[in-house]
């Protein structure tokens, strides 16, 4: 996630955790993450009913859902971007 969002200035990254704040604030610390770490429970995901980790969402400037899909390697990541932008 980190050098993904490091790579995509143009892509704002929003991280959804099950980790407590203080397993967040340790994740954050450790993977030098300078992006938005929510909680499991925030309205966030209960709005976009997350089905489980790690699964993604490509929003667009609207706040549509342009994309989705399960995603856990760099390469993943970019394809879901890459699909919501064709």
């Amino acid at each position: 996630m980190r050098a993904f969002s490091e790579n995509r200035e143009d892509v704002q990254v929003v991280l959804i955790s099950q980790g407590s704040v203080a397993e967040n604030r340790q994740l954050v610390a450790e993977q030098g993450f300078a992006f938005p770490v929510l909680m499991w429970d925030d309205a966030v995901t209960q709005n976009y009913q997350v089905p489980g980790m790690p699964f993604c969402y490509v929003v667009d400037g609207e706040g549509m859902i342009a994309n989705a899909g399960f995603a856990n390697t760099l390469e993943a990541l970019e394809a879901l971007v890459k699909g919501s932008e064709e």
